[in-house]
């Protein structure tokens, strides 16, 4: 019996905070003027409001029995003359109750009862409240008649949903461990939370008790789960089949954002489950919930049109499906009016459009999954055949370059054994060189210990001694190595100019610079190489002038691999030397010299380097000649 005409109520907007001594002061309305809860949004996520009616028994001996309903809503309570009658709704179990949503009112005979019912419900799509007596025969009888059969329809409806979704989880997570392709972990973890939300739907549609299935505290932990992770784990699939961090980087950083605002929203369901309601009064945070999810997807829809993924026609399908069957239905929130049974259960029930469109998007999506192993399988196929062409052609390949390597090996050792006769000879020279340039040098300072021995002088004889032995000591040290350090060389060279300067009395001057960046110690050149080049500038430079003159050594390193040696002389020059032929001149035929050319060109050829030899001719601002400059360039 519909007792609405009977009935007044009161919509209380303090956000259920009025105890009843409170409400009953305010005044209540007529129940046609109340607002069908369904089909307008309210202002607030706390949704109360309190029904009131009398009941009255004129029958002298009977006892009325009956059972209040007002629909499936979050808690009903119910008062009788100010006294705490009961409570039903979602959150409370019932098992023994013909209808799970009604509370029992007992009235003795010839009594009359008030009563008070507040009604609670939450966020943006709440079943409209109803206010009607029903006895328990009634009760039982609803399931057997047109609502009853439209809900179980519903609710067969609804698992087979769930069936599906919890099948695609089993199949994917079972791919992901045999591929450990990242793809099937987020299609299963997709349909899993899918599955689970279905069910939460289910229980919060039907209120049917989860015990038998899972434990309590298990089936309290499905409360949470919230359309916005299972939009995240989508995103991800589908992002990670169209590879859009690298094929779209700037739409990838938009998902991105996204993906951040859903774990926020599936942060917030999970602090409104501890808290046990809303958190936010303000209806419009839940109205526009979906918002971000159907962005997601708008942007997946046009992402992948604009790819060339060969699975675009089932990510379409099933994107569109979504968008289309769970989104848009499910934000307007769409009502259908004066429909029968079966169309209003399943029509105007926003979860079982949420989980359609879930069902159908993951058969999509698993379609996909299949022609995207299809092809890396054919791919893969293809690959292994043209590896094995591969294979064959570098076997061939390799067999042909084996026997040229063979022969060419055979050439290399042939060419290896001249090479090595080649640098053996080349040694044999250089140390033949070397054994030149000593009784060379030797002659020319026996030559000046002569000079000291017949003009009889024992002091400068027995000094010209000393130092001559210090330099022979010297050369036959040097002369042992084929490099010795600058340090070594300058000396010997001091010594040796030492030598030919107490020969020369006062007619010879010399000096020896070495700039701060060289380090004689650890620069390393070839023994006497600078000292026939000095003794070139003695004999045909400074000999022919009466006066005699200076020879200047200049060591420079301009860079870390370059070595520069400057001898410069003061003398005649050159030319004139050639003109005067001299008996001293025609005694020493420039021998050191010649041998000093040739060690230049083996060092040359056996270090593969590049020493120079520079000779310039020097000239006064009269345009004569003053002297003579010899540059060795020398990488060290």
């Amino acid at each position: 019996m519909d007792i609405g005409p009977y009935t007044v109520f009161y919509e209380d907007n303090s956000g259920d905070t009025l105890p009843l001594s409170a409400i009953q002061k305010h005044p209540f309305r007529p129940f046609a003027e109340k607002r069908n809860e369904r089909t307008t949004f309210a202002d607030r996520s706390v949704m109360v409001t309190w029904l009131r009616f009398t009941l009255r028994n004129t029958h002298p001996v009977d006892t009325l029995h009956v059972l209040h309903k007002t629909g499936v809503h979050g808690f009903i309570t119910l008062y009788e003359n100010n006294r705490l009658l009961g409570q039903t709704g979602i959150s409370f179990k019932h098992p023994n109750r013909p209808s799970p949503y009604a509370l029992p009112l007992t009235v003795p005979p010839l009594t009359e009862r008030k009563y008070f019912v507040r009604v609670l419900g939450y966020v943006w799509h709440p079943t409209r409240i109803s206010s009607e007596l029903i006895t328990a025969s009634a009760g039982v009888a609803w399931h057997f008649g047109p609502g009853g059969v439209a809900e179980n329809m519903l609710l067969a409806g609804m698992a087979l949903l769930t069936g599906w979704l919890i099948l695609m989880c089993l199949y994917a997570f079972y791919s992901f461990l045999i591929s450990r392709d990242i793809a099937y972990l987020f299609y299963a973890l997709y349909t899993g939370v899918s599955a689970l939300f279905s069910v939460y739907s289910m229980n919060y549609r039907f209120s049917f008790d989860l015990d038998w299935l899972f434990p309590p505290q298990v089936s309290d932990i499905l409360g949470p789960f919230h359309v916005a992770l299972i939009s995240a784990f989508y995103v991800l699939f589908v992002a990670n089949l169209l590879n859009v961090r690298k094929g779209f980087p700037r739409t990838w950083r938009i998902l991105q954002i996204l993906l951040a605002v859903l774990t926020i929203q599936e942060i917030h369901s999970i602090a409104e489950w501890i808290h046990r309601r809303p958190l936010f009064l303000n209806n419009a945070v839940y109205i526009y919930a979906m918002v971000p999810s159907a962005l997601a997807t708008g942007i997946l829809l046009v992402i992948n049109f604009q790819s060339r993924s060969p699975i675009r026609p089932y990510l379409a399908t099933g994107l569109s499906s979504l968008l289309g069957v769970s989104f848009i239905p499910g934000s307007l929130d769409l009502y259908f009016h004066d429909t029968s049974a079966l169309a209003d259960a399943f029509f105007n029930y926003p979860q079982f459009w949420i989980i359609l469109g879930l069902a159908i998007e993951s058969f999509c999506f698993m379609l996909a999954l299949a022609y995207r192993g299809r092809r890396i399988e054919l791919e893969n196929r293809r690959i292994q055949e043209r590896y094995t062409h591969e294979l064959e052609t570098q076997l061939g390949e390799r067999t042909q370059q084996i026997e040229q390597q063979s022969r060419l090996l055979e050439q290399q050792h042939i060419r290896q054994l001249e090479t090595e006769f080649e640098k053996k000879l080349a040694d044999t020279e250089m140390t033949a060189l070397r054994a030149q340039m000593n009784p060379h040098f030797i002659f020319n300072c026996l030559n000046s210990i002569k000079l000291y021995t017949l003009q009889n002088d024992p002091e400068q004889a027995s000094d010209f001694l000393t130092k001559f032995a210090r330099l022979i000591r010297l050369v036959l040290e040097n002369s042992r190595s084929e490099h010795v350090t600058l340090r070594n060389e300058l000396e010997a060279l001091q010594l040796y100019i030492e030598l030919e300067a107490m020969r020369f009395k006062e007619k010879l001057r010399y000096q020896i610079h070495v700039s701060p960046e060289v380090d004689p110690q650890y620069l390393r050149i070839p023994p006497l190489l600078l000292q026939p080049f000095v003794e070139n500038a003695i004999w045909h430079g400074l000999m022919h002038k009466p006066e005699g003159g200076t020879v200047t050594v200049e060591v420079r390193q301009p860079q870390d691999n370059l070595l520069h040696i400057e001898i410069t002389d003061d003398g005649v020059g050159r030319a004139r030397a050639a003109e005067l032929k001299s008996k001293s001149a025609s005694k020493h035929k420039s021998f050191g010299m010649q041998v000093t050319a040739d060690r230049i060109r083996m060092i040359n050829r056996m270090y593969n380097i590049r020493t120079t030899t520079q000779i310039e001719d020097l000239v006064d601002s009269y345009g004569e000649a003053c002297g003579t400059r010899v540059t060795l360039t020398i990488p060290v």
